[in-house]
């Protein structure tokens, strides 16, 4: 992402993934109004696309990565992460009866909160925010 300053790494693109993913989130929200049949298909493309940059997060984190310090967050994020990921696996594959918009919004919540903690990690992995 700092071209001028460091390498592109898997974290800059693994970031951008996520953002695009929310975003295209976001959008099926939006067309939720019009079509709750885009809406799904949007969302589940959404879904399967976080998957590698997901994958990526699990494998650092099982060669030991960690924030000194800051394990907490980084344990709260993975928390929340594995929350959104289990209710959209349930959404995705149409296998949750209680599938409704509580839930749903109960699932925007979590990867929300999983997006903007992993943002923050980021921020703090690389020092661009310092505490």
């Amino acid at each position: 992402m700092f071209i001028d300053s460091r390498p592109l790494t898997l974290s800059d693109l693994s970031l951008l993934m996520q953002s695009l993913i929310f975003i295209l989130l976001l959008y099926s929200i939006y067309r939720k109004k019009e079509s709750i049949a885009k809406h799904g298909k949007i969302a589940g493309v959404a879904f399967y696309l976080a998957l590698p940059s997901i994958l990526y997060m699990m494998y650092s984190r099982s060669k030991g990565f960690t924030l000194l310090y800051y394990d907490s967050l980084l344990s709260l994020h993975m928390l929340l992460g594995t929350l959104a990921i289990i209710i959209g696996i349930f959404f995705v594959t149409n296998q949750w009866k209680w599938k409704g918009k509580k839930y749903m919004d109960l699932g925007i919540i979590l990867w929300a909160g999983t997006f903007l903690l992993g943002f923050t990690v980021y921020l703090l992995l690389f020092g661009l925010i310092f505490p």
